[in-house]
């Protein structure tokens, strides 16, 4: 991936753009579609995303007051999760992440001075110190806490509807990412934990995150609400009555399907 001249884009290339704080998507009835660069607006700037199903594709950046035309909607990613195809939403959050970067790094965090796209990679470089600015993803950690059949999920005042999911927390300089999953349960809920095992992971464009699951068991300790982010915590056995999970686009809904799996359950959708 590189910084592209906006003005030699593949018309046919299909264009990740945002405006008003949502991808610019074509919409019909219940169909949506990421538009081919073509029926777009020109961009201001753009990056190339490497190929997506034999077509070329490409990060188009628009500045902050750019609107939308009448032709196409901007809906946000979290809206559009499990209505686009599965490699056309990593394409997607890919594709926010790059322009959260290019923009935000316009000025040399070291200097101060202005930096250019680079032609070769994705980087921006000062011209005046000589640092170049690459992507930066942080990494989180998000664990599904297991006892005596029955696993831990929680609500959060950050969440936008009252569902419980796993717990999740930044990792702090230094640690390991078991390190980071153990401290986090600790910190939020009061418990010891151990048999921390990885479970997979998965990119989170909100901004640019990197969530990485895993699975622990209980050790020692009862709940104790000790973070003020966190307003419930319980333990849930696994029956198909459930209270309101995460969207099935993430790794929190694919950690407890798992859980629920091995326990021979189907959650509600």
């Amino acid at each position: 991936m590189a910084a592209i001249d906006p003005t030699n884009l593949d018309p046919d290339a299909l264009g990740f753009g945002f405006m008003g704080g949502g991808l610019l998507v074509e919409t019909k009835g219940d169909q949506v579609n990421v538009p081919a660069v073509g029926v777009m607006p020109p961009p201001d700037a753009a990056v190339s995303l490497g190929s997506l199903g034999g077509r070329d594709s490409a990060a188009l950046i628009y500045g902050k007051d750019a609107a939308p035309p009448e032709h196409l909607s901007s809906i946000s990613l979290r809206e559009l999760f499990g209505r686009l195809d599965p490699a056309v939403s990593a394409r997607a959050g890919r594709a926010s992440q790059v322009i959260e970067w290019f923009l935000g790094h316009a000025y040399c965090g070291r200097c101060g001075a202005t930096t250019d796209p680079s032609e070769k990679e994705l980087a921006r470089n000062c011209a005046a110190c000589g640092m170049p600015h690459y992507p930066r993803v942080t990494p989180a950690v998000i664990m599904l806490i297991e006892r005596e059949g029955s696993m831990l999920l929680a609500r959060s005042v950050q969440f936008r509807a009252p569902f419980y999911s796993a717990l999740a927390g930044f990792v702090e300089p230094g640690e390991t990412l078991e390190e980071a999953v153990a401290r986090e349960v600790a910190e939020e809920v009061g418990l010891d934990i151990d048999r921390i095992t990885y479970f997979g992971s998965q990119p989170w464009p909100f901004p640019s995150q990197l969530m990485i699951g895993f699975t622990a068991q209980h050790a020692s300790g009862e709940i104790e609400l000790r973070d003020s982010e966190i307003i419930d915590a319980r333990w849930f056995a696994p029956t198909a009555e459930l209270p309101m999970l995460p969207g099935p686009f993430s790794i929190a809904r694919r950690l407890v399907d798992s859980f629920l799996q091995r326990a021979g359950v189907t959650a509600q959708p």
